[in-house]
């Protein structure tokens, strides 16, 4: 008799009443939180750091298996449903939203990870098929996966004459995105940028020079075998391997360093550079982006104050700002009044640059999103510039590729406000592959392999 490859000598029998995503380990979870992703619109982030801390009898290995099955199969989720939908014929679409994750947390470890081998991988996804629709379900699939795992090498994907949806297809983004990349950069570098858009985020850490200096922090990276490189960007970011809980590290725990993204530090050291004696960060979600600014101001004494109509900013400020020990902000109301030296305004945006990041943004956005940000940075804009004080400036950060979102706003804010002129911004304060010709900085995934952040200094005529 021949040997089923989903007979329990493979993984453990069921225990009965045991929770549905429970019983097999990372897999299971993986697609839970799968799941959980798609149907509350929960970020990845969270659900990721949130079972990580529910599971803490899981190794080194389980944990980084976890969270390469769950930011995987978010990054190559169109590639991996065209192909279920070509050998389950038409039909995945239909299937319900667990089994789909379920598919698709196989396929991936079938097509992406060589040292898992592909029975275990069909054997852990179709063991949760069967109890959500029983033995004949179950074994249907098995059978699409085991078919998929044979045919790998003669798997077909939309021909490269059309180009769009080839690269839609192939390297995984949304068919509309792909289309303006091509308008707008052409097919080769497209498709450079689509590619660098599917790499695993880098850990990013920059020294807190109020706790440690920079010889500190590499010192104690070397001495405990952490491998690192520093950002071409900033000197003071370092990037580690990104599995790395940084959370678990003594010098973050010791307020040594603090997780962030290198355009954050450079619009932090814009700010610092031009010297301000007071300043407002205006954020419609204030995020790590604020932690380089956090910094800045600690080093050079300036007064902050924050404004963000998310109601959680001031705990979350009180308890970043103990942690790394920065003097606390003055946190705005609703209904705040005054001018400052400087407005440094994080902008709402599509959210388009930080998808290799937060890869389940791509699945929830259309390019109505694109215009519907930059009309919201607009409107934000409008109620921020009277705070400028004359001869202070205005420095405005969006995570985005998008001219809606990008140089269109500065043609709009020049011409809504005469009395604003743009600065541009020197190869001398920042890396001279950032710079555009008319002053404005825009980092890009296939060059920079950072956030994708478009940074505009304006100044207010005396």
């Amino acid at each position: 008799m021949s040997v089923d490859p989903l007979s329990t000598e493979i993984t453990p029998v069921i225990i009965e009443r045991a929770p549905l995503f429970e019983q097999e380990g990372p897999r299971s979870v993986a697609i839970r939180s799968l799941l959980r992703i798609d149907t509350a619109a929960v970020d990845a982030e969270h659900v990721v750091r949130g079972e990580l801390i529910a599971h803490p009898h899981w190794d080194q290995f389980e944990q980084a298996l976890y969270q390469e099955l769950v930011y995987g199969t978010l990054r190559w989720r169109a590639k991996l449903d065209w192909i279920l939908t070509g050998f389950y014929h038409g039909e995945f679409p239909k299937c319900m939203p667990a089994i789909q994750h379920a598919l698709r947390v196989a396929l991936y470890q079938i097509l992406m990870i060589s040292k898992v081998p592909p029975m275990v991988a069909i054997d852990s996804s179709v063991r949760i098929i069967e109890r959500l629709k029983g033995s004949s379900s179950a074994a249907t699939l098995a059978t699409v996966l085991r078919s998929i795992a044979r045919n790998v090498a003669g798997i077909r994907y939309p021909p490269r004459e059309q180009a769009a949806l080839h690269f839609s297809v192939v390297h995984s983004h949304p068919l509309w995105l792909v289309q303006r990349w091509i308008a707008r950069w052409g097919e080769e570098v497209a498709e450079q940028m689509l590619a660098a858009n599917l790499e695993r985020p880098p850990l990013y850490l920059a020294v807190n020079r109020v706790c440690a200096t920079e010889d500190q922090f590499q010192q104690w990276l070397q001495s405990n075998a952490h491998p690192f490189e520093r950002s071409p960007i900033t000197a003071r970011v370092y990037r580690l391997n990104p599995f790395t809980d940084y959370s678990a590290l003594p010098p973050w725990q010791q307020g040594w360093c603090y997780p962030t993204d290198p355009m954050w530090t450079v619009a932090a050291e814009l700010v610092e550079s031009i010297r301000p004696t007071d300043v407002l960060y205006a954020s419609s979600a204030p995020t790590k982006a604020l932690l380089p600014l956090g910094d800045a101001v600690a080093q050079s004494k300036a007064h902050l104050a924050v404004w963000s109509p998310t109601p959680s900013t001031a705990e979350w400020i009180e308890h970043q700002w103990q942690r790394y020990r920065w003097p606390l902000p003055e946190i705005l109301n609703h209904d705040w009044e005054g001018s400052f030296d400087l407005v440094y305004a994080d902008l709402p945006s599509s959210a388009i640059g930080l998808w290799r990041r937060r890869p389940e943004l791509k699945w929830r956005s259309d390019s109505l999103d694109v215009r519907r940000a930059g009309i919201a940075a607009r409107n934000m804009l409008a109620n921020l510039v009277s705070s400028v004080r004359p001869g202070g400036y205005l420095l405005i950060t969006v995570s985005s590729t998008e001219p809606e979102e990008t140089t269109g706003l500065v043609d709009w804010l020049i011409g809504m406000r005469p009395d604003f002129r743009l600065v541009p911004i020197s190869t001398e304060r920042v890396a001279p592959s950032l710079v555009q010709s008319n002053g404005t900085v825009q980092s890009l995934p296939h060059l920079h392999r950072c956030d994708s952040v478009f940074i505009a200094l304006f100044q207010r005529m005396p």
